[in-house]
């Protein structure tokens, strides 16, 4: 399982991807503490079965960036 957690707190991302690592065989967690850095991971390897996105972090402008998301995925 491939995961892209992007949140602009350290610690939640810490924790976040060790409970996935924790409880899931074969999971690769990518992080991101943006959402430009995250648009790019999404447009380096668009293979993530799961994408999490912090509504209010950097650039994500409200619903306005998990939008943006969806077009990277979808492209």
């Amino acid at each position: 399982m491939r995961i892209l957690l992007a949140d602009d707190h350290d610690l939640v991302r810490e924790a976040i991807s060790l409970l996935f690592q924790q409880y899931f065989e074969d999971c690769e967690v990518a992080e991101a503490g943006a959402l430009e850095p995250a648009l790019d991971l999404i447009t380096e390897n668009n293979t993530f079965d799961l994408v999490l996105l912090d509504l209010r972090m950097p650039g994500m402008n409200g619903l306005e960036g998990l939008k943006r998301a969806l077009e990277k995925v979808a492209s």
